[in-house]
């Protein structure tokens, strides 16, 4: 049965992008054992996870250079087996090093597919369809990153990690099968046409993004008061300042930066970024008291995490359904206001809860950043020129993933922080285990509030991207369709009295319609105009 070339892009795109943002998120709850299986206790929990998402936002650039040159089969084709040799290098490893060369490798090839497949999903679908690419960049990649929680927290119980790296050895074979089979080398420059390279800019993006990665493996381990977290911190905004007066001054940039600095891309960034903030709040919040609290069985354990899927799902179905109709600033500030129920609701909730009041909550608040990951990225891609959507991505992708790197470890640096506050605020005598765990639930529900502040911020930017319009849309009918339907509606109503065709031969033209006509197309002697000429250059005018 041959499928359709809308959903083989879709599957391609989920195989080739899937598997690296389900290891980054899986590995979170793994970090413990893979210390202790790597015996690497003396290297930062945190750096697998690290590397992997800078490598992948380091390369999101080189995909639409890559295929322009090479072509869409030979890129796709080469950044899956990059990433499958990366995914059986840690698959194989005893060693800390060659985990970590493996994590690089799957996050450049991961990083090189993303830009590549997401201009091809979306113009893959039929126009009057295309809506069903939010469908698959929901369902599909958020998807993905919440599949990766789910499988890393389970398998943190049985202690068998490896397990997550065969579906991701599995994915990658069946792309790269797939994309020899179904795509083509489409997409390549003319021959004459030599492809540019952004050399000087790809050089501060990697100074920018070794900086920053210093700069959070130094918080972690020395805290914020660390002299190297502050040095890295001064670099990383110099290396970013450089970047970004490179990429603004040059023709072809690797990183437009010019086509982000308006209302809509440039909020569209911040309701991405500080959702995923008010997320991953939430999230540590509520795995926190589900690990230290609520000892549930597994059995009920499998049916909380479950309702992470099941958010995701329906985040994907009604915001495909709903973003035209909405635009993204009313969908982000739906889901902004369900991040605050939940907040909300956690801020008041007691010690012991029972496990449906985790399922409905990681239910609600999945949905809610569904939403605004809906309308932060359409919000970007849709909120300029068209044929400039590809480089306007290709930056937001950049920035985002390099923020996606950092916002879990400054998270767990303020739990840990908010927890050695409260437990040294308490009495210095008692240092109990009931002690250290009241102190955990206090910190937990500050974290909470900070959820709750910062779902705030992003319920003002989501308002203010509101107040820019909807944007293009992503679905709707042909111009043929429409003509159709026109000629259709003529015909049904052929008994309504119809009113007169505005330009007919005798038709009087008011003096406003005429001299603002003449203004446009630059007629400055009207005494002088054909009449004939003028009423095409009107008819013109008004059809714009």
């Amino acid at each position: 049965m041959k499928i359709e070339r809308h959903w083989g892009i879709s599957l391609l795109a989920i195989l080739a992008v899937g598997p690296g943002l389900m290891l980054n998120s899986a590995l979170t709850p793994l970090q413990g054992l893979l210390q202790k299986t790597l015996d690497s206790s003396s290297y930062p929990s945190i750096i697998p996870i690290l590397t992997g998402t800078i490598a992948f936002a380091l390369f999101v650039p080189l995909g639409p250079f890559l295929r322009h040159k090479w072509g869409d089969k030979t890129t796709y084709v080469t950044s899956a087996c990059i990433s499958l040799l990366g995914v059986l290098l840690s698959l194989i490893s005893t060693k800390f090093i060659v985990f970590e060369v493996g994590r690089v490798l799957q996050g450049m090839g991961g990083g090189m597919a993303l830009m590549m497949m997401l201009p091809m999903l979306v113009l893959a679908f039929p126009i009057s369809r295309r809506n069903l690419a939010l469908l698959i960049l929901i369902g599909g990649f958020y998807g993905s990153s919440m599949i990766g929680v789910c499988f890393g927290t389970l398998v943190s119980h049985t202690g068998n990690w490896k397990e997550i790296f065969y579906v991701a050895v599995a994915c990658s074979i069946l792309a790269i099968l797939l994309g020899y089979m179904l795509l083509s080398n489409e997409g390549t420059r003319h021959a004459k046409e030599k492809a540019h390279f952004d050399w000087m800019g790809f050089g501060w993006a990697g100074i920018f993004a070794l900086l920053t990665a210093f700069t959070v493996l130094s918080l972690q381990k020395w805290g914020g008061s660390s002299l190297y977290v502050w040095i890295g911190l001064g670099g990383s905004v110099l290396s970013f300042l450089f970047l970004f007066i490179t990429e603004y001054s040059i023709t072809k940039p690797l990183l437009s930066f010019k086509l982000i600095l308006h209302k809509k891309p440039l909020l569209a960034i911040l309701v991405v970024i500080t959702g995923y903030i008010a997320m991953t709040l939430s999230l540590v919040s509520l795995q926190g008291i589900l690990k230290t609290v609520n000892a549930l069985p597994n059995k009920e354990m499998v049916i909380v995490y479950l309702c992470l899927l099941v958010g995701v799902a329906v985040a994907a179905i009604l915001s495909c359904l709903l973003y035209d109709k909405l635009g993204p600033g009313i969908l982000g500030m739906v889901g902004a206001l369900l991040i605050i129920s939940v907040n909300l609701t956690w801020m008041d909730a007691g010690e012991h809860e029972p496990y449906t009041f985790f399922a409905i909550s990681f239910f609600v608040l999945i949905l809610g950043v569904g939403f605004t990951i809906a309308s932060g990225l359409m919000g970007a891609a849709l909120g300029g020129p068209l044929p400039d959507l590809v480089p306007r991505m290709a930056t937001v992708q950049f920035l985002r993933m390099t923020a996606y790197a950092a916002i879990p470890v400054i998270s767990s640096y303020i739990l840990n922080n908010f927890s050695a506050h409260h437990l040294t605020n308490g009495s210095s005598q008692d240092v109990s285990e009931q002690s250290v765990e009241k102190s955990q639930l206090l910190a937990y529900h500050d974290l909470f509030f900070s959820s709750f502040s910062a779902s705030l911020v992003l319920l003002c930017f989501s308002f203010l991207m509101a107040l820019t319009g909807k944007g293009h849309k992503l679905a709707h009918k042909p111009h043929h369709g429409r003509n159709e339907e026109g000629k259709e509606n003529s015909h049904s109503n052929e008994n309504v009295v119809q009113p007169p065709p505005l330009y007919t031969k005798d038709a009087v033209i008011p003096d406003h319609d005429y001299r603002k006509a003449l203004q446009k197309f630059k007629q400055l002697k009207p005494a002088k105009t054909n009449d004939g000429v003028f009423r095409e250059a009107l008819k013109k005018f008004k059809e714009k």
